[in-house]
């Protein structure tokens, strides 16, 4: 028969397995605070994220995006047809750079004004200095799938960069975009009330 110590001493001892048993459990259970935290963050960042994509949205393409849009030096354009299809195929978006035409150099692809306003991205195949013989340059193009040169000459002065970056099928994406900007921002719209609803159902529960 057992004593009353040895019963005392058992049950104490079963409170003692129980609690380090149950301690893993808690531990455990710790996890989901940490959770709620890490996915109210992420609901911040995604909130800051949609804000950001809207004002990039509203100023890029606040005009068509075939007509281009220019930042900090660097513009885009989209490339509207077959000319240089072995390189940058047609629909896809040219980030072009301005720098010194003094800099440009046989070779180079530019994005420049043809006399019609229309906006070319070709090669240049011969640069003509002292042009038309008052101290400026002049560059010879060509389509790389044009079988002859372009019959003008770009003047300095028409050229608005040397392409950095062609991505294809972008520019019609974005073409698309621009033509379709109010779906757009009301989709970007709905997205950013949930994520707020989010973050506030993620706060009452902390």
């Amino acid at each position: 028969m057992k004593t009353l110590e040895q019963i005392n001493q058992e049950f104490f001892n079963e409170i003692i397995a129980e609690e380090y048993e149950e301690q893993p459990a808690a531990k455990a259970g710790d996890a989901s605070p940490k959770k709620k935290r890490l996915l109210k963050r992420l609901s911040d960042v995604l909130f800051y994220v949609v804000i950001a994509f809207i004002i990039i949205a509203t100023l890029v393409f606040s005009g068509k995006a075939h007509e281009g849009f220019s930042f900090l030096g660097y513009s885009g354009f989209t490339v509207l047809s077959g000319s240089m299809q072995s390189e940058i195929p047609e629909g896809s978006l040219v980030i072009t750079k301005e720098v010194d035409t003094g800099k440009i150099k046989t070779g180079d692809d530019i994005t420049f004004l043809r006399d019609d306003n229309a906006t070319i991205t070709h090669r240049v195949i011969e640069i003509i200095e002292d042009y038309p013989v008052n101290g400026t340059r002049g560059f010879r193009t060509k389509g790389l799938e044009n079988p002859e040169p372009d019959s003008e000459i770009v003047h300095e002065g028409n050229v608005i960069g040397v392409v950095e970056l062609s991505i294809p099928e972008l520019g019609y994406t974005l073409n698309y975009v621009s033509n379709n900007i109010g779906i757009l921002f009301l989709i970007l719209g709905g997205v950013l009330l949930a994520t707020v609803a989010l973050g506030k159902a993620l706060m009452r529960r902390d």
